[in-house]
Parts: C-alpha cells; sequence; structure tokens
C-alpha cells in the first residue's frame, strides 16, 4: 500500500481542483441543517460533522464525541479533519486516506445529478482520551450541492464498531443506496478480512433487519429454521455483535444491507 503522504497530497490535489464559489453556495440551506444536527446529534447513537468542501473546515461538529471522551472541540475545529488525522492509529491512516481519496475521485467522475446517491461507510481505530484504542466506522454521505452541481456541504457520522480494536482487518463500501449497487470496493478488496458475510448470510440479515423471525425466513427460502439460525449465529459471529439487533445496525453502517 502508497504511503500516507502520497494518499495525502493526492487528496488534497483533489480538494484543490474542486472549484466550489461563494456565490453558488446558499447559506440558507445550511442553516436550515444545523437545528437538525445538534438534535440528531444530542440523541442518536453516532457523533455527527458537516463539512464544508468550499471552506475546507467543519460547519458542525459534534460537542462530544461520545467515543473518544471529553477533546478539545475548538482545536479539531481549528485543525479540521487533521486533527483526527492524528489520534487515528498510524497503521489505518494509509488506508483511510486511500478510501476517501479513491472515493471523491470517482464521486466526481459521476453524474452530478446522482452523488447524493451514494453513501460511503469505513473502519478505522482512534486514539480514546484514555489513551486506548477504539474501532469507528464513519458512514460519509454529499447532503447538499452548490448552485453548479459541485459537492459542497457533506454529512459525516461515527458509530462505534462492535469489533475490537485488536481485529487488524477493516471494512469499507461504496453504495449507490437508490440503486442498491456496490462500487470500487468490491467484495474480496483488502480490508474485508473475515467479517465479510457471504451472498445468503447477507439476504438472512437483511430479512431479519424487515422484521421476519427465523420461521418466517426459513419459509420464504426453502429452508429449515435450524439452517437459518445456524446462519443467523454466524453472523454474530462474523461480525462480533451480541444480538441480531446490533448485527442489524452495524452492517446497515457499513452498506451490507
Amino acid at each position: 500500500m502508497r504511503e500516507s503522504t502520497d494518499w495525502a497530497e493526492e487528496y488534497g490535489k483533489l480538494l484543490g481542483r474542486l472549484r466550489v464559489r461563494e456565490e453558488d453556495c446558499d447559506e440558507t440551506v445550511l442553516a436550515h441543517h444545523l437545528p437538525f444536527l445538534s438534535t440528531l446529534d444530542a440523541v442518536d447513537g453516532s457523533s455527527v460533522a458537516l463539512f464544508d468542501l468550499r471552506t475546507k473546515s467543519y460547519r458542525f461538529l459534534t460537542s462530544s464525541f461520545k467515543f473518544l471522551g471529553d477533546y478539545p472541540r475548538d482545536e479539531a475545529l481549528a485543525l479540521g479533519p487533521n486533527y483526527f488525522f492524528r489520534l487515528m492509529l498510524p497503521a489505518d491512516l494509509p488506508f483511510v486516506l486511500e478510501t476517501v481519496t479513491r472515493a471523491l475521485r470517482f464521486l466526481l467522475a459521476v453524474p452530478a445529478e446522482e452523488r447524493r446517491d451514494y453513501r460511503l461507510s469505513f473502519e478505522f481505530r482512534i486514539r480514546a482520551a484514555g489513551g486506548g484504542l477504539v474501532r469507528l466506522v464513519q458512514q460519509v454521505v454529499i447532503l447538499e450541492a452548490d448552485a453548479r452541481g459541485n459537492p459542497w456541504l457533506v454529512l459525516i457520522a461515527n458509530d462505534r464498531a462492535p469489533r475490537g480494536a485488536g481485529e487488524e482487518t477493516l471494512l469499507r463500501r461504496l453504495e449507490n443506496r437508490r440503486a442498491g449497487t456496490w462500487h470500487l470496493f468490491p467484495p474480496g478488496d483488502r480490508g474485508e478480512g473475515p467479517g465479510t458475510l457471504s451472498p445468503r448470510e447477507t439476504e438472512i440479515l437483511g430479512l431479519v433487519a424487515s422484521g421476519l423471525a427465523s420461521r418466517e425466513i426459513a419459509d420464504r427460502l426453502y429452508i429449515s429454521v435450524a439452517t437459518v439460525n445456524n446462519h443467523r449465529q454466524r453472523i454474530l459471529e462474523k461480525l462480533s455483535t451480541k444480538s441480531s439487533a446490533e448485527a442489524v445496525r452495524y452492517a446497515a453502517a457499513l452498506g451490507l444491507i
């Protein structure tokens, strides 16, 4: 894998080529989103941020980063993503920079009207206030475009991943939510490792997410209840989750279902 500095340089060049002009950005749209983001950050399990691709800065940043404990919010606002890059496990940083760089390059190449259909999800490990490592899964979507169709406001949500920090493999997905298709990081791509679900396990977890019981899933798929339950147990083991509800939330965050 290329070094962090190589990916950071390429990412910076991509951002530099993105010409988002102040006159093309409707600040009333931003004002409309901020109360919702504050409410979401207060009640949801995620820690939320809003990144402005025009100013290259956070326009909203969680007041209490739930997974890091107390953190210097003003410093994070001043330094932007670099603040969090410094806290990441060094071994994970090239993976993160490669993921966001390739995803941004891909999104800039698709038609402007389709960009908000995509969701990027990826894992990384970061240093908490107490010194220990925490595994997070980050979801990234383009929330708003400017008047010329350029990506402008990017919504970022971080959730704690149930898999422990000691697991070396990192998961990532780029999903077209409207079409239900995966792009750029196909199954088998570096980083998916033992947490990857089989097509049958993905199908069963999706049916669990829709509210079906094991008997109903068995009837629908023409398999035994015992087979369904065996699949469900393997899903929990692969995702390192303790319950089906936790597995559904984690898999949805990663775009697995």
